[in-house]
């Protein structure tokens, strides 16, 4: 029995839990104005407090227990920031010790099953091709852990917190402002990933209630819910999940469809919860980082991972390429530093093969890149053809297409089973239930709707980032749209019994709620 208690695991997502307190449950919707009402009654001594308390609240409505393994890890980086700082002959020491206990958590919680079967396969393997019985097991051990919501998001915070202690940032002496910054439930559980210098600063100045953050926040939690329920979960419960399920039903064009599906449901799940977060920080006085910025109008991979998941390629980029030499070095060292972060970015996202065969990937594809572009740079006719727009938004579809390409590996549950997908992508075969579904469904009404309304949204930040007069129409519109309460409150309740109206019977858990 004892045995068994140590290696007999299965490593459960939380997917397979009861449902928590989801950004787009009835529970969240609940819970917000009931913080946000208390937050700006109480006193402004109290508002921190509150808002810590209503975080671990958040929080621990998945799982109470695993409030514990927050509040530990909050304590442990707490006491050895402060060590790393006054310390003169051991900062190191307390670093490592610092980066151990975070990555430790991490790997033993998310990778411990992947490593035992990893090491299993290859044994069995061994055992094989050798005749030798190295394992005498059927299977591989597998332990019963629960990974912890968002786990991987708060760990790296800690991690950075430490790191840049060690470089000569001060550290948080406040114990409950630090505690705030690991546990703030509005980027808790998928970021985006906070830097503290940003986060504290917004501790030490108090927020004031204000309108426009009152206005901004709400516009980013309606438009984070239309994403996410109306946009993400109706592709995935009627496109992606049905396709990916079955793939020797797909026809060439619906397996298309479900490719090109799953790359706008990942990004209107995961672009839908920032801005839900973002709407919800904002409506307490703070600001998170932006994590998506247009990432469909890249025109190359670099460019797409500077506006895709911002907050975690900035911090692959400081933490990891950098130290390993980054672009200070010769060019077959650069080309390893790109592929060894990204092999390791692709490992965070999940703990299997077929993530990190994609981060892999996209370390070749970036290293790539860089060469290319250093040598269209110097080439006497390329050099001279990048700055039309032909060759910008050539770049724009191919980047875009590839990337649609590529993320099969990321949704596929392993390699092989991408390799099906793509036979029957670039196959030939009869369209079958998933083109008839698509076209039957809300989704292209829904998608052309929402791709106008970022197409005027961008264009009016154009318009006043540019400082160029709208048109008299469009300048009349906003006016009144600014200075109107009644007209946003019927806007917003317009866009929310939409929300409802267009959403799916059963909303799903977000996406990166299983990294």
């Amino acid at each position: 029995m004892a045995c068994r208690a140590i290696i007999g695991y299965r490593l459960t997502s939380p997917r397979e839990q009861p449902e928590t307190m989801l950004f787009s449950s009835f529970n969240y919707l609940v819970f917000l104005p009931i913080v946000f009402g208390l937050y700006w009654v109480l006193p402004n001594k109290f508002r921190k407090m509150l808002l810590l308390v209503a975080s671990y609240i958040f929080y621990m409505s998945w799982l109470p227990k695993y409030g514990l393994l927050l509040f530990g890890l909050t304590v442990v980086n707490y006491f050895l920031g402060l060590l790393i700082s006054s310390a003169e002959k051991r900062k190191k020491f307390f670093l490592t010790l610092a980066i151990v206990v975070n990555l430790g958590c991490l790997c033993f919680f998310k990778y411990t099953n992947f490593l035992l079967d990893s090491v299993w396969q290859g044994l069995k393997a061994l055992n094989q091709t050798t005749g030798i019985q190295l394992v005498n097991m059927s299977q591989a051990p597998v332990y019963d852990i629960l990974l912890p919501l968002g786990i991987s998001f708060f760990a790296f915070e800690f991690i950075h917190y430490v790191v840049d202690v060690y470089k000569g940032s001060k550290p948080m002496k406040n114990f409950f402002d630090f505690a705030l910054f690991g546990a703030f439930f509005p980027s808790q559980i998928a970021g985006p990933i906070k830097r503290f210098q940003d986060f504290s600063k917004q501790l030490v100045h108090p927020p004031v209630f204000s309108t426009k953050d009152f206005n901004d926040g709400m516009f980013l939690i309606l438009q984070g819910l239309f994403k996410k329920v109306c946009l993400g979960d109706v592709l995935a419960q009627l496109i992606v999940d049905p396709g990916y399920a079955n793939p020797a039903a797909l026809g060439t064009m619906d397996a298309w469809i479900v490719f090109f599906a799953f790359t706008f449901q990942v990004f209107f799940d995961f672009a839908g919860y920032t801005d839900i977060g973002r709407g919800s920080a904002l409506l307490f006085g703070y600001r998170v980082p932006i994590n998506f910025n247009l990432p469909f109008l890249s025109a190359n991979f670099l460019e797409i991972w500077r506006r895709w998941h911002i907050s975690l390629s900035t911090w692959l980029r400081d933490y990891l390429y950098f130290p390993m030499g980054g672009s200070h070095c010769s060019p077959w060292k650069q080309r390893r530093n790109l592929f060894l972060t990204m092999a390791l970015g692709g490992l965070w996202h999940g703990a299997a093969w077929h993530y990190v065969f994609f981060g892999c990937i996209q370390g070749v594809i970036l290293a790539v890149t860089r060469d290319w572009q250093q040598f269209t740079d110097k080439h006497p006719t390329l050099s001279k053809m990048k700055p039309t727009p032909w060759w910008h938004w050539s770049a724009v579809v191919a980047t875009f297409w590839t990337w649609t390409v590529l993320l099969v590996i990321f949704r596929a549950p392993s390699v092989t089973h991408a390799f099906q997908m793509y036979e029957r992508g670039f196959g030939s075969s009869p369209a079958g239930e998933i083109t008839t579904t698509f076209f039957n469904s809300t989704l292209p009404i829904t998608m052309v709707a929402y791709g106008l309304f970022c197409a005027i949204h961008a264009w009016v930040e154009y318009m006043n980032k540019k400082e160029l007069a709208l048109p008299a129409v469009a300048m009349q519109i906003a006016n009144f749209w600014n200075q109107s309460v009644p007209m946003k409150a019927v806007t917003y309740s317009a866009v929310a019994i939409a929300i409802l109206a267009y959403a799916p019977g059963h909303v799903q858990p977000f996406v990166y709620f299983q990294f």
